[in-house]
């Protein structure tokens, strides 16, 4: 628990805003605008699928905080989707007798406590009531369920070997949920909540390296490798980084923040001034800057609380902040990057970037940002 005098400063008034300001901090408001749209989604289903209408009626009969959890699961949302696909735009994405199997055990599976697709497999749960989502730990992979969610994965990331985590990364894992939540408890909920499952895992190329990351188009879901969770500090950043990632996606599922036909293929490319010097790195698209310049505001004010008070669990709190410094700065720098390129941006985009400078311009008052951070690596 933060000391008192920490309850008045910038930093924790910015993690109040980041967390719970609507329409792109609250969780249970976007929880539950994904609900509405997914509802919706379903309600098209149904007029052809028999497991869809049976579906539709259980979430009837769901409070609305049963309904949100329902649509928190990546399997359950991964698979409406690919039915709207096949059913309005004809795209081979599901056969009909997956999409039936699915559907139906996902209507069994919404009038359980977890109300999950994934019902039948094993996870160890992040926090008392799933809160912050599950650990996959199902190495059998012997329900369609589970069979579906492996080849999901693997067909973004082809070559990732899934890992059963030892109960060291399991306790780890677990033990930096706990710590991102007594640094920053707001952002930290606001952020993990919507986490349904972290996978950990390795790439089989030895040359393919990553610490963590998230995939688009499978909401809710981060993978972590076994080198960052050594210890409860880092598996804290990283759960937390990559949670950031997913509030993003869901932010922009819920109020697309990119002009209607926006493709990355397609976007201008940003080469971050700390990637200038890197072949192989920047050259990013405009969505990148914008996941990135959120994800490095709420880093540096994690990272500023964190060098403010003795966790025990970290290290020295003078690199905190420091790094915190860095995140700013490269926050900053990302959001003036962001104003060259109004015309693929929506509405709610630009409402979304300007959002990120009022609080940019807040944390500058707090004295965070500093020039080191330009040139730093990272």
């Amino acid at each position: 628990m933060r000391p008192a005098s920490l309850e008045d400063t910038g930093l924790a008034i910015i993690e109040l805003k980041l967390a719970d300001d609507v329409p792109f901090g609250r969780y249970d408001y976007i929880a539950g605008s994904l609900a509405d749209i997914y509802g919706q989604f379903l309600a098209f289903l149904a007029q052809r699928s028999d497991a869809a209408r049976q579906f539709a009626a259980i979430l009837d009969s769901l409070a609305a905080d049963a309904r949100k959890r329902v649509f928190r699961d990546s399997l359950t949302r991964r698979t409406i989707e690919d039915g709207v696909c096949r059913i309005a735009q004809g795209i081979d994405t599901i056969d009909p007798a997956t999409l039936e199997t699915l559907l139906s055990e996902a209507a069994r599976n919404a009038a359980t406590a977890r109300r999950t697709l994934l019902d039948g497999t094993t996870a160890v749960p992040i926090g008392d009531t799933h809160d912050y989502g599950s650990i996959w730990i199902d190495d059998r992979y012997d329900t369609a369920p589970a069979r579906r969610f492996q080849e999901e994965i693997l067909k973004r990331l082809p070559g990732l070997r899934i890992a059963r985590p030892t109960s060291d990364q399991i306790d780890t894992l677990l033990a930096g949920a706990q710590l991102a939540d007594r640094i920053a408890p707001r952002l930290a909920k606001s952020a993990m909540s919507h986490n349904f499952m972290v996978v950990v895992g390795e790439f089989e190329n030895e040359e393919q390296t990553f610490n963590s990351l998230t995939m688009p188009g499978l909401p809710g879901v981060i993978f972590l490798s076994p080198a960052v969770l050594t210890s409860s500090a880092t598996a804290a950043e990283a759960f937390f980084h990559e949670a950031l990632h997913l509030k993003f996606l869901d932010i922009d599922y819920v109020h697309p923040l990119f002009a209607a036909g926006f493709r990355q293929e397609r976007s201008p490319r940003v080469t971050p001034v700390w990637h200038s010097n890197k072949p192989g790195y920047g050259d990013w698209p405009v969505d990148r800057v914008l996941t990135s310049m959120h994800v490095y505001l709420a880093l540096a004010v994690y990272l500023g609380i964190a060098s403010d008070d003795d966790h025990g669990d970290l290290p020295v709190p003078k690199e905190y902040a420091a790094r915190a410094s860095q995140c700013g700065t490269r926050a900053a720098w990302l959001f003036d990057a962001a104003q060259n390129y109004p015309d693929v941006l929506s509405s709610a985009g630009k409402n979304f970037v300007a959002s990120v400078g009022t609080l940019l311009t807040a944390l500058d008052a707090s004295g965070l940002k500093g020039d080191a951070a330009r040139s730093s690596p990272g």
